[in-house]
């Protein structure tokens, strides 16, 4: 629940015969924050040779490798076809060289795919739960033995190490570090700008209520849920919701029914249900202060709100998370992180 940090510039490192896709994916979604007024983020493509061509056939210049990075910044290391000429080249060589030697000030490096190889022959991916493309999981772990490789994950994160699996799950990524960044409500808005979905994994945690409920199209209802969420604890009025939605409050709950399957009232409390899980997770704050914090009028009301949606109490809640990060990440092995 740290305070939000906005993208100064996201870099690309581009080499020769990068997917497209794996390229094109999370920079639509990175570029769409200048592009809405988001934040003026800058996207920059780098890397060691100035002319790359696709191995789809794209002919493109990027800029050089820059000297160091900030923590107001984000790399994504993109993938490529991994032929044995690729992976003898210079291009390759130097940009491993620049990966293990840069600076990152703290920036949040991603491996897109393949881009992942790149990472690991510079060690940043040593102790640290990562992920790639499926063809590839076991030649990563065979190649990598100090990374701890994970299966079935769209991306994986570890502190400021994030990795995809393939092709399209950049865009998931790149979507994840929006929200990490600006919210989720943000997030949302640029998924919906670009017309895809969140998505997730068997075995990942399930759906928060920012993610369900948004498979429909109509924007009255998406502004609705935008509104809500950007505030579980303190929404606008019902008046205001309508007025800022363009509908009357009448119409407004009728089309939210009919479209997100649920009413308003009812999303409402389950945006505040899962603010008090996340409270509960990421913080040490009591019982009562979180109910405050979530939005309930007390203590009592959240516990009756809680047991229609959970069977074991919040305390209880709080305890099998604490268990799962321990039994996840051994607080004496190093590469403490997040899966996804």
């Amino acid at each position: 629940m740290g305070r939000l940090q906005a993208i100064r510039r996201a870099y690309f490192l581009v080499l020769p015969d990068v997917h497209l896709l794996d390229l094109s994916g999370p920079a639509q979604v990175l570029y769409t924050l200048p592009e809405l007024e988001i934040s003026p983020t800058e996207v920059v493509f780098v890397g060691p040779v100035a002319k790359v061509r696709s191995y789809q056939g794209l002919q493109m210049e990027v800029q050089p490798l820059p000297r160091r990075l900030n923590s107001d910044d984000v790399l994504l290391v993109v993938g490529l076809k991994l032929t044995h000429a690729r992976l003898t080249s210079e291009a390759w060589h130097q940009a491993i060289d620049w990966l293990a030697k840069t600076d990152f000030g703290g920036a949040t490096v991603c491996g897109v795919c393949t881009g992942t190889f790149l990472m690991a022959q510079a060690g940043l991916l040593d102790g640290r739960w990562c992920t790639t493309h499926h063809g590839f999981l076991d030649r990563l772990a065979s190649t990598t033995p100090n990374a701890r490789v994970v299966a079935n994950r769209l991306f994986v994160k570890d502190e400021n190490i994030v990795t995809s699996a393939g092709v399209a799950s950049g865009i998931d990524m790149a979507l994840h570090i929006v929200a990490e960044r600006y919210g989720m409500p943000v997030a949302l808005r640029v998924a919906r700008e670009n017309v895809v979905h969140f998505r997730r994994l068997g075995g990942d945690p399930s759906l928060s209520p920012f993610l369900r409920h948004r498979e429909h199209l109509n924007p009255a209802v998406h502004m609705a849920q935008d509104l809500l969420s950007e505030s579980p604890a303190a929404p606008p009025t019902c008046n205001a919701l309508a007025q800022r939605c363009g509908v009357s409050y009448r119409q407004l709950a009728r089309l939210f029914q009919r479209e997100a399957g649920i009413s308003i009232k009812q999303y409402q409390l389950e945006l505040r249900i899962d603010l008090a899980r996340r409270l509960l997770a990421d913080t040490a704050h009591s019982i009562e202060h979180i109910s405050e914090l979530a939005g309930f009028s007390s203590a009592q009301a959240f516990h009756s709100a809680w047991r229609t949606r959970e069977t074991t109490s919040p305390l209880a809640y709080r305890r099998t998370i604490e268990s799962k990060v321990e039994d996840w990440y051994p607080l004496d092995e190093p590469g403490e992180g997040s899966l996804y």
